[in-house]
């Protein structure tokens, strides 16, 4: 757009579609702020052929704009010059400070993990001879905690440093993960206790027949003819009777 005014001034407009890359922080991700900078400047014309700068009212709009992920929190908008090898030129900036809508994580990742924390918790109230209830319930949710967790990484970058909601669902896999170490600890305690008791109560009464025995003995030994004569009985034939 050129517009000619009877002064002798020309207003002259172009507009720009660009997309551009901004840097993130992730370190506190999801709960994190980022600022992103779009920087202006003019590449063939230095301060002696075009000054640029802004105006009073830098950017317009930006009350009505609505991202999906972020909120706009404010912007600042700089003008400055820079030295170069080739002259002096002006550069533009504009610093938008964004904050990141945590709705989403919300319902996606912190509730759904939450539940399944607490869901776990539920094997403790179930009795403790219910081997396969209990087993079945852990398993299925340490199996949930890593799939929460492999769809949250999927959306993201692979950083190497470690995020917030990392250090979040690591510490949810942990707390299910003892919930099932706990069950394996209690079943292994309470059937090894009851394996000594029982064999402690075989051996008790393995000694009270060894004591009950030589009694035994010593009254069969006063008593051999008698049972020599039972014998004879028990073997004589019975009479027929005619």
């Amino acid at each position: 757009m050129v517009r000619l005014h009877g002064d002798g001034s020309i207003t002259y407009g172009m507009r720009f579609t660009t997309t551009l890359a901004c840097m993130m922080d992730l370190h506190y991700y999801p709960l994190d702020t980022q600022n992103c900078t779009v920087e202006i400047e003019s590449y063939g014309y230095t301060v002696d052929d075009v000054v640029m700068y802004w105006k009073e009212i830098p950017v317009v709009g930006v009350e009505e704009a609505e991202l999906p992920q972020f909120t706009i929190m404010g912007y600042e908008a700089n003008d400055r010059t820079e030295s170069l090898a080739t002259g002096v030129y002006r550069r533009l900036s504009i610093s938008f400070n964004l904050t990141r809508n945590i709705g989403y994580f919300v319902f996606q990742t912190y509730l759904p993990s939450i539940l399944i924390v607490m869901l776990s918790w539920v094997s403790f109230w179930i009795n403790h001879e219910a081997t396969s209830a209990r087993v079945a319930l852990g398993i299925t949710t340490v199996l949930t905690m890593t799939t929460i967790s492999t769809g949250v990484r999927s959306s993201l970058p692979r950083i190497s440093y470690v995020k917030a909601i990392d250090i979040y669902l690591v510490m949810c896999f942990v707390f299910v993960f003892a919930a099932l170490l706990e069950y394996a600890a209690v079943n292994y305690t309470y059937w090894g206790q009851r394996a000594k008791k029982k064999a402690k109560k075989m051996k008790e009464s393995n000694g009270q027949q060894n004591k009950q025995s030589p009694a035994i003995k010593a009254d069969g030994v006063s008593t051999n003819e008698e049972i020599i004569e039972l014998q004879d009985i028990r073997m004589s034939p019975i009479p027929s009777i005619r």
